[in-house]
């Protein structure tokens, strides 16, 4: 008699507390379930409650409630939950024998959120359940690696990609500046309100991008000339990246995980100098108006650079290497 097959992996990334405000790690969630469903994997975004979905963005994943994958009989041979950084504390109690994968998107909150650090969390990535660790940046790579003690061969990188349909640079620009209302806000204010006491800045007015949906986000910044980065800590800083692929001139902080790619692009700003920040504004307003057009063509060549680099198709390449590689039981980080 033939051996039974093994049963099909079943891949569920955990993302709840259901939220459905504008949250980079939530659409990368979506983004990897989506990729592994086109390649034939069953992998779902796990929910708390019963019919929710982020829905600020398009996506295709397929989603799950928590009380629906319960009633699923969960299988130690078959499922795999993938967690959140900010949940390596739960991977004791949850679910115990379902092994585990942390996708951390930000490891400058491994140790938490706030001053109550753990430092017996490293000890929790050393877990029997946890089979591996998956960033988003080279630069959170070194800090697990370097910094926690993971072993390489057990942290992966996979990559944000930049949709191209919708982060490109235009054939004009309007004389703006804008910048989100989330991450270091007050920093972005106080630039705001003594920048707009300067002359040489009064041809640009201040645009402060709310809650919006992706696409709309997409439209200000490929109207925008100018973009203020204020994001900080950053596990990789899509905002800053897709600023860059619509030719935006960005001024700003790299948010530590930036450094991987803002490179000639940013107009960098040490975290917290509000006065260099509206200094090296104003610089950088008066070098596009001495010669815009120089200007124009080397914000174009970075947003080519940057879109070839992070492209939807080498995000796809990425994380069909990276997970196979986990669930399969591969030792090799993938290049």
């Amino acid at each position: 008699m033939s051996a039974a097959p093994e049963p099909r992996p079943r891949l569920f990334f955990v993302c709840y507390p259901d939220t459905n405000h504008p949250i980079g790690g939530v659409k990368q969630i979506y983004r990897q379930v989506e990729l592994l469903n086109q390649a034939g994997w069953s992998a779902w975004v796990l929910h708390e409650s019963a019919g929710f979905r982020a829905d600020w963005f398009n996506s295709q994943a397929p989603v799950i409630d928590l009380q629906t994958y319960l009633a699923s009989s969960p299988d130690p041979a078959s499922d795999w939950l993938v967690l959140p950084e900010t949940w390596v504390r739960n991977i004791p109690g949850y679910l115990p024998g379902i092994p585990k994968i942390v996708f951390n998107q930000n490891a400058y909150y491994t140790f938490g959120l706030d001053s109550n650090i753990d430092a017996d969390v490293i000890d929790l990535y050393h877990h029997p359940d946890l089979k591996g660790v998956v960033t988003v940046s080279e630069d959170n790579r070194r800090f697990l690696i370097e910094g926690c003690g993971l072993d390489p061969a057990r942290v992966h990188v996979v990559l944000n990609g930049i949709d191209g349909a919708l982060f490109y640079p235009p054939e004009r620009k309007i004389r703006k500046i804008v910048y989100l209302g989330r991450k270091q806000l007050q920093h972005a204010r106080i630039v705001r309100a003594m920048a707009e006491r300067r002359p040489s800045l009064a041809r640009y007015p201040f645009v402060e991008l709310g809650r919006l949906p992706h696409e709309e986000i997409a439209a200000q910044l490929r109207d925008a000339l100018i973009f203020l980065s204020c994001g900080h800590p950053e596990g990789f800083g899509l905002p800053l990246a897709e600023a860059i692929a619509c030719g935006c001139l960005v001024v700003g902080y790299h948010g530590l995980a930036g450094r991987d790619f803002c490179s000639p692009s940013l107009v960098e700003v040490p975290f917290g100098d509000l006065l260099a920040f509206v200094n090296s504004l104003e610089a950088a307003v008066g070098r596009f108006e001495a010669d815009p057009e120089a200007m124009t063509q080397h914000l174009v060549q970075q947003a080519v650079a940057l879109r070839q680099r992070y492209s939807l198709a080498e995000e796809q390449k990425r994380c069909l290497t990276v997970w196979p590689a986990l669930i399969n039981g591969s030792a090799a980080a993938p290049d």
